[in-house]
């Protein structure tokens, strides 16, 4: 198979496949297993192709998120809460539950913009598949 890289996407076969950051928050009850199989469903339908996942810091120490840095081939970046936080006003997305649990309205959107760069945009603000919530983002450039 031959693959080219070349305008911040990548063609398969003539198929274009972006690539892209993962935010992601998910509840303590979502195994690594089914992070990782829904991560692909969703990449796989929307075409896409994550270059990094960004994930909360208070979720580091817990064993689905150890279980899932063991799994995971794509570089997992933790934000701190602080970041988080200051993002808050930038997301377009409000969750009670989650503002509930976590002090944030709005994590896996949050965790996607602290990755993105001057440049970087999100393409999806908040999706929730199989109860995990994503963001996507195109990562931009130091400019």
């Amino acid at each position: 198979m031959q693959i080219i890289i070349s305008n911040n996407s990548i063609k398969k076969n003539s198929l274009s496949i972006k690539p892209v950051i993962v935010g992601i928050g998910f509840s303590k009850n979502i195994s690594a297993v089914e992070l990782i199989q829904t991560l692909e469903t969703l990449l796989t339908r929307h075409q896409y192709q994550a270059t990094d996942i960004a994930l909360p810091a208070f979720k580091q120490q817990d064993q689905n998120t150890i279980n899932l840095i063991s799994l995971s081939t794509i570089p997992i970046h933790f934000i701190p809460h602080e970041i988080l936080l200051n993002l808050q006003t930038q997301c377009s997305s409000f969750s009670k539950l989650s503002y509930h649990h976590t002090g944030l309205g709005a994590v896996a959107e949050a965790c996607a913009l602290a990755l993105i760069h001057k440049n970087g945009r999100l393409l999806i603000p908040k999706m929730i598949y199989n109860k995990i919530s994503f963001s996507i983002a195109i990562k931009g450039y130091y400019s």
